[in-house]
């Protein structure tokens, strides 16, 4: 399974997602559950999934699918 499917399955369960939105659509504060809250349980899931850590700093940098995808490809994620 390629990066970006497994953060999807991260992203629809941590969520709640409905699976037919677009990843292009998944932004922080405008997707239903992605609150302070939701981005927490978002990273922490993240992280056991991949076994990374994320940063604060880099944790604010995730505020689209796209972005979290860019995130596991700095820390080295690949597939």
């Amino acid at each position: 399974m390629s990066t970006e499917a497994r953060l999807r399955d991260v992203f629809d369960r941590v969520l709640e997602l409905d699976e037919t939105i677009p990843d292009g659509e998944l932004r922080y504060q405008k997707t239903s559950g992605w609150d302070s809250l939701g981005s927490v349980l978002l990273v922490a899931s993240i992280e056991d999934e991949f076994g990374v850590e994320i940063d604060i700093e880099r944790s604010l940098t995730m505020d689209t699918f796209a972005a979290a995808v860019g995130v596991l490809r700095d820390l080295g994620v690949e597939g």
